[in-house]
């Protein structure tokens, strides 16, 4: 939250705005933070950031009665696929999005929590997220990182929908 003794300053390109603008890769979440920069265009120190989940590590060691679904190997190689599709969803938006002096980085973990403690580290003043458009039941099921994002941010943020 922000300190209510210091106002927001809402004006169209604050040049000094530090955001973290999120996005999973697709072309709904990139419009979505198109339209969110048309509010407030990123400033130095900002960061265009992709989220990308940990590996339950019972897949190589095991749990229970159950032995690993893949070997060290297999992991390694899943990991590197996943990191290099991750890091092409993020320069390829940074180019559709037409942001060259941004800061790109690829957060490990589940999406919201990395993406409200990237914040809170790099002392982000704004934060632009897309919603996903699913409906109050389809997000009460499978959760919504809009959602979490909104209730545990460190600061204000913009949640864009392009629809």
């Amino acid at each position: 939250m922000t300190d209510q003794s210091e106002p927001f300053d809402h004006s169209p390109n604050p040049s000094s705005r530090r955001l973290l603008l999120a996005t999973d890769g697709s072309t709904h979440a990139n419009a979505a933070l198109r339209a969110g920069i048309r509010l407030i265009e990123p400033g130095p120190g900002s960061i265009l950031a992709t989220v990308v989940p940990r590996l339950d590590p019972s897949i190589v060691v095991g749990s229970g009665h159950a032995g690993p679904v893949m070997t060290f190997s297999d992991e390694q190689q899943l990991i590197e696929e996943r990191d290099r599709d991750a890091r092409r969803a993020v320069d390829d938006a940074a180019t559709t999005l037409g942001l060259s002096e941004i800061t790109i980085e690829i957060l490990s973990g589940d999406p919201g929590a990395a993406i409200c403690e990237r914040a809170a580290e790099a002392d982000i003043d704004l934060i632009v997220v897309g919603t996903s458009g699913t409906g109050g039941f389809k997000r009460a099921l499978l959760g919504s990182v809009s959602d979490y994002v909104v209730r545990h941010a460190p600061c204000p943020v913009v949640t864009s929908n392009p629809d």
